[in-house]
C-alpha cells in the first residue's frame, strides 16, 4: 500500500509542477505541495462514485490525455522552426538538474533513463488489478495492456522526437526539475502567450493520471485484505460496489508521501520497486507450472518459456543497474519493501487457503454491481 500511495503522489507532484507554471514560476515548494494534495483529494472523492461513472471518468481525461500529446507532437512539426540536426547533437554538457553523475551516460545512464521512461508505460498493470470489476475478463483484460502499450509506444515516440525537433538535447538537458520540457517546446513555436493555455492542458493531463490512479490502485489492498493478508476493514465495500476504506487509506498515503520527495526520485524509486515485483511475478509462472503442472490455465503465457526469461534478463538488468548508478534510490525502494515484510509475516498465517478463496464469485458480483 506504501507503495501504491507513491503513484499517486508521483501524478500529484506532475500536476503542481503545471499548476507554478501556470502562475508564472512564483510558487513557493510548501504551496505546490498543497496544490498537489488538493489534487489527491479530490481525485480521492470522486472515486467514491461507482466504478462505471469513476470509469466513465477516466476514459474522457484519457482521450484528452491522448488528444494534447499527439496535438503537441503534430503542431511542432507543422509550426516550428526545428531542425533534424538537432538529432546528431549532444547533450552531455547539460545541467541535468537532480541526476546523479553515475546516471548521465553509458549503460548505466540508459538503464536509469529506462527507469524514468517506464513511469510513462506503468498504467498496463492497473488493467489487471480491476480484472474483477471488468465484464468479460477473458477477452479485455488481454486486448487492455497490449493496446494500450502500443499507443503509448506511439505517443512516447512522437512526443520526444518532437521535442528533440523543436530544441536541442542541450536544451533539454538545462530544462529545471521543476520545470517542462513540453511547456519550452511549446513557447518556442507558438510563443509566451501559449504558456497559460499549455500549463492548464497539461494540469488537466497530469489530473487523469491521479483519477486513474486512484481507481485501480484501491482495488489491491482490497483484495490482500479480502483473503487476509491485511487488514480486515480494507475489504469494507459500500452498497455502491466501491471499496471505500481502500480509496481513503490509499489517499491519505498518497498525500502523505507528497510531503517526502520530488518528482523525480519517488518515480525511480516506484518504478524500481516494481519491477523487482514484476520480475518475482514472473519467475512464479516457472515455480507453478512445476509444483501444480495439472492446474486450469485459460491463459497461457505467449512463448514460454523465452519470453519469461528474456522479461527477466531484462528485469535483472534494470534492478541491478538502478543499484549500482543510483544506490540511494534503489536502497530507498528495497527498504520501503523491508516495510512490508513484517506485516505480511503477521498475516501470512492467517489467510485463507488458496483452496477456500471464492474468487470468481466476489468479482463477478462486485462486477455487476
Amino acid at each position: 500500500i506504501v507503495v501504491i500511495g507513491a503513484s499517486g503522489e508521483a501524478g500529484a507532484l506532475a500536476f503542481a509542477f503545471f499548476v507554478n507554471d501556470l502562475c508564472g514560476g512564483t510558487l513557493s515548494p510548501m504551496t505546490r505541495k498543497f496544490a498537489a494534495t488538493a489534487a489527491i483529494l479530490v481525485a480521492t472523492v470522486l472515486n467514491l462514485m461507482p466504478t462505471k461513472a469513476s470509469g466513465w471518468t477516466a476514459a474522457a481525461l484519457t482521450v484528452v490525455k491522448i488528444a494534447l500529446v499527439a496535438g503537441i507532437g503534430l503542431a511542432a512539426f507543422a509550426l516550428a522552426n526545428g531542425s533534424w540536426a538537432h538529432f546528431e547533437l549532444s547533450g552531455a554538457g547539460g545541467l541535468c538538474e537532480e541526476v546523479s553523475e553515475s546516471a548521465r551516460g553509458g549503460t548505466a545512464g540508459f538503464g536509469a533513463a529506462m527507469i524514468g521512461a517506464l513511469w510513462a508505460y506503468n498504467g498496463w498493470s492497473g488493467a489487471g488489478i480491476m480484472g474483477g470489476e471488468v465484464k468479460d475478463p477473458g477477452r479485455t483484460l488481454p486486448r487492455a495492456p497490449i493496446g494500450g502499450t502500443f499507443i503509448i509506444i506511439v505517443l512516447y515516440l512522437l512526443i520526444n522526437t518532437a521535442y528533440f525537433y523543436v530544441l536541442t538535447p542541450l536544451e533539454i538537458a538545462n530544462v529545471k526539475a521543476d520545470g517542462s520540457v513540453a511547456r519550452e517546446a511549446v513557447v518556442r513555436f507558438l510563443g509566451p502567450g501559449a504558456a497559460g493555455i499549455m500549463a492548464c492542458a497539461l494540469m488537466l493531463s497530469s489530473y487523469g493520471t491521479i483519477h486513474v490512479g486512484s481507481l485501480w490502485a484501491p482495488r489491491l489492498p482490497y483484495a490482500l485484505a479480502r483473503d487476509g493478508l491485511l487488514p480486515r476493514f480494507l475489504a469494507h465495500v459500500s452498497p455502491r460496489g466501491v471499496p471505500i476504506a481502500a480509496v481513503w487509506v490509499c489517499g491519505a498515503l498518497a498525500g502523505a508521501f507528497v510531503f517526502s520527495g520530488e518528482f523525480d526520485l519517488i518515480t525511480d524509486i516506484y518504478v524500481f520497486i516494481l519491477w523487482v515485483f514484476y520480475g518475482l511475478t514472473c519467475a512464479s509462472l516457472f515455480v507453478l507450472r512445476r509444483k501444480y503442472p495439472d492446474a486450469p490455465r485459460p491463459f497461457r503465457v505467449w512463448g514460454y518459456p523465452v519470453v519469461p526469461i528474456l522479461f527477466l534478463l531484462v528485469t535483472a538488468f534494470l534492478i541491478v543497474n538502478t543499484l549500482m548508478a543510483t544506490p540511494g534510490r534503489a536502497m530507498a525502494g528495497l527498504g520501503l519493501i523491508a516495510i512490508g515484510l513484517p506485516v505480511y509475516w503477521y498475516y501470512a498465517p492467517r489467510a485463507r487457503p488458496m483452496n477456500e478463496l471464492d474468487w470468481f464469485g466476489d468479482r463477478n458480483e462486485r462486477a455487476g454491481s
